[in-house]
């Protein structure tokens, strides 16, 4: 997943200023200044100093301008004029993944806002800190922000603005929808994402402001990126560089489309067409000094390098990007880095620098994947319609009050009716108090047991992980190869068991497993870990989504993860473009249905029961009742049905 600075670029970048390279010259700044001092009012000259730093794109020049815009309105002394200045600085240390500097002026700014004044300032400033919290990857704080800058932004009154507020409202409007859509996007929220994008889109078209419309195609391109329709990414950073260009936009945000087209082109494996990308973006962010956006474009660069097995120069971009981000908590860049080294240090043989690595990945990806994010953000999503919807009848009162003796009548006769209904509630009124606190003691012990059991199930992950890093390391140093695979496979089953209680501990609902998400990620993680060949053997799946008791869902995870493994071992010599395994699962009449068909080599005979692997099957097959039959025949492949009859369904 890939991340974004666009929250501030999009905003400043549709202003319709030239395109300019932020590496600046003493000259250009001097003359800046010199410029500024020529201007009569403070107002001005701080509202110049600012236009020019949004022009810098926050580069080299931009802090001394800001610096000179704090000097102005600390001698003015007017909270607007400071206000403005800490938000460039905000800006500025973003840009350059300073957060915890971006914090400090964040709030220094806030300090200067009154929450009935500046509502787009403070709704600019809320949309910033909403960017620093996603590179912190606190989505539900970084959310919880952004709705609170569209909260403010709804209060405008728009019949009251001039052109140019209105400008500015159209503007801020489309950016929300992009940041909305772009949280969306990393929550895997992709149906939300895609419609936030098409309607920002669509709205910038009409308005011709090409480069917003831009912005918005680039981030649909990111989410086909992270949907692996990497044809349609292409297509998309393709159309949204040439919409910026159209719309003559600065050079940061033509090379994040060089960057983004780099990607596409690494993941459709044009590693030709795609380097150059990558090292113009490469070297633009080293120049500029934009440290986040530099540690960004060296992981993918490093992950380019990867798949093309060049390990020494994937290493030496991945371990600068971590370095970079180690010091900035930018957790998705920072985990996409150790995720590279973890895959070219294993491949090296070093693996112990690969274990590192990997635990380091799986910690930072924990933070930011855990579903407690999507159940935080469905909370802020309520609260903010509540927010406005009370926000409305707060406007209704106010507007009833200034009509007069009617109202007031009126709300007299309100007041009686409702002493009137009083009157006959009143009996009830005990009984109902006692029903809530009932309710809400049975409430907050519902929720404590439930935050045990999920404890519960986040330790037994812990404990299965650390099992499967041991027999991980074991095997690794096995010189054995029989004993090696015996370890890989039972490192694989471990990992079988891993999955359901991750899903458990990630989900409101803790007693059961979706089929169709476990069986999917399971054969995934099956093929990504386990393949004996260099070809990767293509499979499609067709699950029924079922949601199973752990005593039913475990038994049949372990036994695909035995079919699949032995599919991949002995199944094919070869792997052709032909070559297929398919597993399907169903729930038909009383039974549930699992089938594995693969069309390789196949077999005669009957299955001997002595490896350990098909004593497993069988004694599984047993705890759940069930049937496991093999068809197979020499060159026409083999298919391995299990009916099983104990089941829970929940």
């Amino acid at each position: 997943m890939k991340t974004s600075l666009s929250l501030l670029i999009f905003i400043t970048g549709i202003t319709g200023f030239s395109q300019e390279k932020t590496r600046v010259n003493t000259a250009v700044i001097d003359s800046i200044l010199n410029t500024v001092e020529k201007i009569p009012t403070a107002d001005g000259k701080v509202t110049s100093l600012s236009r020019a730093t949004s022009k810098l794109r926050y580069g080299a020049g931009s802090l001394e301008l800001i610096k000179k815009s704090e000097e102005i309105s600390k001698k003015e002394n007017t909270p607007k004029l400071l206000a403005t200045t800490y938000y460039y600085y905000a800006n500025y240390y973003y840009y350059n993944t300073n957060l915890d500097s971006s914090i400090f002026y964040i709030q220094k700014s806030k300090d200067f806002i009154r929450d009935d004044e500046l509502p787009f300032l403070r709704s600019s400033v809320l949309n910033t800190e909403g960017g620093v919290y996603v590179l912190k990857g606190d989505m539900p704080k970084a959310l919880s922000l952004t709705l609170k800058s569209k909260e403010f932004l709804d209060k405008v009154d728009t019949t009251s603005l001039v052109s140019d507020e209105k400008i500015i409202y159209k503007k801020e409007r489309l950016s929300l929808d992009n940041s909305i859509a772009n949280f969306y996007n990393q929550m895997e929220e992709y149906e939300k994402a895609s419609y936030y994008y098409d309607k920002g889109y669509k709205t910038a078209m009409q308005d011709k402001s090409y480069i917003a419309a831009g912005v918005f195609r680039t981030n649909k391109g990111d989410l086909y990126l992270n949907t692996e329709e990497y044809d349609k990414a292409l297509d998309a950073f393709i159309e949204g560089k040439q919409l910026k260009e159209k719309g003559r936009a600065p050079e940061l945000l033509l090379v994040n489309s060089d960057l983004n087209i780099g990607i596409a082109h690494t993941n459709l494996n044009n590693f030709d067409e795609g380097l150059p990308y990558l090292n113009n973006a490469i070297s633009f962010y080293e120049s500029s000094n934009i440290s986040g956006k530099l540690a960004e474009s060296l992981a993918y660069r490093g992950d380019h390098y990867l798949k093309q097995k060049k390990y020494d120069l994937a290493i030496m971009d991945c371990m600068k990007s971590k370095e970079i981000t180690s010091s900035t908590e930018n957790l998705q860049v920072f985990s996409k880095a150790c995720n590279c080294l973890y895959v070219a240090y294993k491949a090296m043989g070093n693996y112990d620098e690969s274990l590192v690595n990997y635990e380091l990945f799986v910690d930072a990806r924990e933070k930011i994947f855990n579903e407690k994010n999507i159940k935080k953000q469905t909370q802020q999503e309520m609260q903010y319609e509540f927010n406005k919807t009370s926000a409305v009848k707060n406007a209704e009162i106010i507007a009833s009050e200034k009509e007069g003796r009617l109202y007031s009548i009126l709300a007299s006769i309100g007041f009686l009716f409702a002493a009137f209904l009083g009157f006959f509630f009143y009996k009830n009124r005990k009984k109902n108090l006692s029903l809530a606190k009932q309710k809400k003691l049975l409430e907050t012990t519902i929720d404590e047991k439930n935050v045990l059991l999920k404890e519960t199930h986040h330790r037994v992950k812990n404990s299965f992980q650390i099992v499967s890093s041991l027999l991980y390391l074991q095997s690794e140093n096995m010189v054995d190869k029989e004993a090696q695979i015996a370890l890989r496979e039972a490192q694989n089953r471990v990992r079988s068991m891993v999955l359901i209680h991750q899903r458990l501990y990630n989900k409101d609902q803790l007693v059961g497993i979706d089929s169709k998400e476990y069986l999917e990620a399971l054969t995934k993680d099956i093929f990504e870990t386990h393949q004996f060949q260099k070809e990767t053997l293509p499979y499609k799946l067709n699950i029924e989504s079922i949601i199973l008791g752990i005593e039913t869902i475990t038994p049949i995870g372990l036994i695909l993860n035995e079919l699949i493994v032995n599919a991949l071992k002995h199944a094919f010599s070869t792997i052709t473009p032909e070559s297929i395994l398919s597993v399907d699962f169903e729930k038909k009449d009383d039974e549930l249905l699992l089938k594995v068909v693969d069309n390789g080599k196949g077999f005669e005979g009957e299955i001997k029961e002595t490896s350990f692997g098909i004593k497993l099957m069988n004694a599984l097959s047993k705890k759940l009742k069930a049937t496991l039959n093999y068809n197979s025949s020499v060159n026409n492949g083999t298919k391995v049905i299990l009916k099983i009859k104990k089941f829970e369904i929940l």
